[in-house]
């Protein structure tokens, strides 16, 4: 999957092109959206409970959250959709695609992309194409505090424009869940809004917080972290 982690994000973190909020239906609320989480166990995917208890086995060559009460899963070189309950909404036949936002998704279907509706029929024509760099898994921002940058350095800053936390870090996301994620050196960690430490920085790779838990990633393997930074799913590959 040809997805990428954006510095910018358009319109939502899941939104991927404006102007077509008026194509898009209304959709009841998702129930697995901050509940189930994607692991790998012996290369394959599946999901846990906040708990970090098994709740759809591992069986898939990649997984990703859940979005609008269905995830993105992909089994041999095509990519489909999920339920909560592991079954099969929308048959693996995409050779790219990504979360659903309004109740559309983007997938790459006979060399083009489309939008889709949540039963797999194309929802929107023409094709369009949809740069990657724009793509982001992760939360929801919260703009109380946004990034700033000052020369090779991020910070912090309040809706005035104040700066409230100097620009000390390599990399910064904005605040999800009451926590950041920055980069320092080469190893990145979690702050909180008066710019203390919530998590040192120890992992190669880390997400947004969702549900009360972040995925990170140490050595190649992935695990979730709670607040606090301990594990509730060790890292596994």
């Amino acid at each position: 999957m040809r997805h990428v982690r954006a510095e910018l994000v358009v319109g939502s973190v899941l939104v991927v092109v404006a102007g077509l909020g008026a194509c898009r239906p209304q959709q009841t609320a998702p129930t697995a959206e901050a509940t189930y989480f994607p692991v790998v166990q012996d290369s394959l995917w599946g999901f846990i409970d906040a708990g970090g208890q098994v709740s759809i086995s591992p069986q898939f060559e990649r997984a990703w959250p859940f979005s609008e009460g269905l995830a993105l899963v992909k089994i041999g070189d095509r990519y489909g959709y999920i339920d909560p309950d592991g079954e099969t909404v929308i048959p693996p036949q995409f050779t790219d695609a990504w979360f659903f936002s309004g109740g559309l998704a983007p997938v790459e279907k006979d060399g083009q992309w489309v939008y889709i509706d949540r039963s797999g029929k194309t929802a929107v024509e023409p094709a369009f194409r949809i740069e990657s760099s724009v793509l982001e898994q992760g939360g929801k921002p919260e703009p109380q505090l946004g990034r700033t940058r000052v020369g090779d350095f991020y910070g912090y800053v309040n809706p005035s424009g104040d700066i409230v936390i100097e620009p000390r870090y390599n990399q910064a996301w904005n605040f999800v869940e009451g926590l950041a994620r920055v980069r320092v050196g080469g190893r990145w960690g979690y702050i909180r809004p008066d710019g203390s430490v919530a998590i040192e920085p120890r992992f190669d790779l880390a997400w947004d917080f969702s549900g009360g838990l972040a995925l990170v990633e140490i050595d190649g393997k992935y695990g979730y972290v709670d607040p606090s930074g301990s594990f509730v799913w060790e890292p596994t590959r």
